[in-house]
């Protein structure tokens, strides 16, 4: 009986003592943390994003032609919202460059962790979005 008491004290101190270690707690590296970040995010494409929600749908969305120009939304309201512009509801900002960005012509990257959507004036200015 002794040693299983024992054996038990000795077993409760090693984790106690192990599970609180602070090499368990450590940081990624920053290359490992650019790789989290990279996975966090990917380029769409524009038929599966509702232009006027600024979110990934992940299936085809509605085509809604303006002026030559194919936009994209979920519902009817959204396609009156585009058709007209409300809101300037056709443009964002480039979060990298600061420049105005046709959604219809932009290049598009979602966050997978909440399905919002990102636009961009051109690939390399995606890209840099994505090394950060």
């Amino acid at each position: 009986m002794y040693y299983f008491q024992a054996l038990f004290a000795i077993l409760t101190t090693s984790f106690l003592l192990f599970s609180c270690s602070p090499e368990t707690k450590s940081n990624p590296d920053p290359a490992q943390q650019a790789s989290i970040q990279q996975n966090k995010y990917e380029i769409v494409p524009n038929d599966k994003v509702c232009m006027v929600n600024d979110r990934f749908m992940g299936i085809d969305q509605i085509p809604i032609e303006v002026e030559g120009i194919t936009y994209y939304g979920c519902c009817q309201d959204c396609v009156k919202k585009l058709q007209e512009n409300l809101n300037g509801v056709r443009y964002s900002t480039d979060p990298v460059s600061g420049e105005k960005v046709d959604k219809a012509k932009a290049v598009v990257i979602r966050n997978k962790t909440d399905g919002t959507v990102y636009y961009f004036s051109s690939e390399a200015s995606a890209h840099e979005f994505l090394k950060r």
